[in-house]
């Protein structure tokens, strides 16, 4: 399985100080924990750009539960950016199909989530990318990622690293 590693953070001028480097790989049961936490921040996170997103009250005790099924879902992808022994992103996608389309098969990105103090470092950039392998390992002729409309944040992430507008989809409370 390939791993993905990010590239040495330093110039010439500057000494060179040994900062971990980024693996992307398959999340295993002994990331459920830092996994938990990722996914906690990520409900977080989101609650705050639309009121649908928001979380139950035992959201703590329920990521962990979220991760651990995750994890067994066969029809799930879920990757880890590690740096050292620190679980610092994830992503977590599905698989979904469609039979009566050419491209039937489409991985969907439900979950992602990079630590702040790691972010504009091209995390996010090597999570995707492995789901992107992982795709076409997959056959699946489309990656597709879902987010709340008004976060700009991932938008602009998405459309840099190659993404398009695809499909609308509109709510109201019932």
């Amino acid at each position: 399985m390939a791993s993905y590693l990010s590239p040495p953070l330093t110039t010439r001028d500057e000494p060179m100080y040994a900062e971990p480097a980024i693996t992307v790989r398959r999340a295993t049961d002994s990331d459920v924990a830092g996994l938990a936490e990722l996914m906690y921040r990520f409900y977080a996170f989101n609650e705050e750009f639309d009121p649908s997103w928001a979380t139950v009250r035992n959201l703590r005790e329920a990521v962990k539960e979220h991760a651990a099924e995750a994890l067994r879902d066969p029809s799930s992808i879920v990757l880890v950016a590690a740096s050292g022994n620190s679980v610092i992103g994830y992503l977590r996608a599905a698989l979904e199909e469609n039979r009566l389309l050419a491209s039937s098969r489409m991985l969907v990105i439900k979950e992602l989530y990079v630590k702040p103090e790691h972010r504009r470092a091209g995390v996010a950039t090597l999570l995707v990318n492995k789901a992107i392998d992982e795709a076409r390992k997959l056959r699946a002729g489309l990656v597709a990622v879902e987010f709340p409309s008004a976060n700009k944040i991932a938008e602009d992430l998405y459309l840099k690293i190659g993404f398009r507008p695809y499909l609308v989809r509109y709510v109201k409370e019932a």
